[in-house]
């Protein structure tokens, strides 16, 4: 009778973070994870493709998700991300830290890696 229980506690526990929903946030910092050093243009570019399928003329290199990465010492003009989950390594280039990695999801790596050789092909036309 207590090994069924365990289990049945298992099996919720695996049921409660599958359904754990995915946001910005876990994307971005699974991004960065799988590609330390890379620009917060390509993390938004990436991350408009993951939300929209594909890059459109929606898409604004200069106002798209750039919250996610602005720095500033007045806390109330941003959301405090960077700095935070990610931080800059030089002027346009980023890595993950120690609090982002809480929130890397494994089920986005094979995501990450799809888009990422999404985004390197369309650059390069």
């Amino acid at each position: 009778m207590r090994k069924a229980s365990w289990k049945l506690l298992e099996f919720f526990d695996k049921r409660i973070e599958m359904a754990k929903k995915l946001n910005n946030l876990n994307f971005i910092a699974t991004y960065i994870f799988e590609h330390p050093g890379c620009s917060a243009s390509e993390v938004r570019r990436s991350l408009y493709i993951f939300k929209n399928s594909k890059l459109d003329e929606n898409f604004s290199e200069k106002r798209s998700y750039i919250s996610y990465f602005q720095t500033s010492k007045d806390s109330n003009n941003n959301r405090g991300y960077a700095g935070k989950y990610w931080k800059k390594i030089n002027r346009t280039r980023w890595v993950i830290t120690e609090q982002g990695l809480e929130k890397i999801e494994k089920r986005l790596i094979k995501k990450v890696r799809s888009i990422k050789k999404n985004v390197c092909s369309n650059s390069k036309k």
